[in-house]
């Protein structure tokens, strides 16, 4: 209910509070709401502890994953190389036997009688005195060197001192003419 004349006019009266008695009977013991608050931190803290282990779980098996994985693909590449280098040492070992067979073969083989199968089944001829070239092979090789570090400007210079080394070891060549 309100005032309705003067400067409290707007001011709403105030009641008297009514009050309710509750008998002692009706409220909690303090005993047993210790208890209840006990047992509620005692579950929240079990849910926490289950759910931390469950993560530390999950973590574990997905470290245990990750490194399963990693060993597993080091095992594949290891044995792709063992099997790698198997094949080396067969491809090692076929290399030596062809090479045992060709030189075999070459020993055996016998030019005076392809000589004389091809002069009489196939009717090949001796060649004659002007169709013989004859070249000299010195005794000692000669090798060419490249010079290292050769700069930018010095190309030029370079290339003419290889042309006249290469000159010089054509020139030294002795190819006999036709005839000789």
């Amino acid at each position: 209910m309100s005032y309705i004349d003067g400067n409290l006019a707007l001011k709403k009266k105030i009641q008297p509070l009514k009050t309710c008695r509750i008998p002692v009977t009706a409220t909690p013991d303090h005993n047993e709401v210790y208890r209840l608050r006990a047992r509620s931190i005692r579950r929240e803290m079990t849910r926490r502890r289950v759910q931390l282990l469950g993560t530390l779980v999950f973590l574990v098996l997905l470290v245990a994953g990750v490194f399963a994985l990693i060993v597993y693909r080091q095992a594949q590449i290891l044995e792709l190389n063992f099997s790698a280098v198997a094949m080396e040492q067969k491809i090692k070992l076929y290399e030596k036997e062809s090479s045992q067979i060709k030189e075999a073969l070459a020993q055996k083989t016998n030019f005076d009688l392809i000589r004389q199968q091809a002069i009489s089944r196939l009717g090949l001829q001796d060649p004659a005195r002007a169709q013989l070239v004859k070249v000299n092979i010195p005794d000692t090789d000669r090798i060419v060197y490249a010079r290292q570090g050769v700069a930018g400007t010095e190309d030029e210079t370079y290339l003419a001192g290889v042309y006249t080394t290469i000159e010089g070891y054509f020139k030294t060549i002795n190819i006999g003419r036709p005839g000789d």
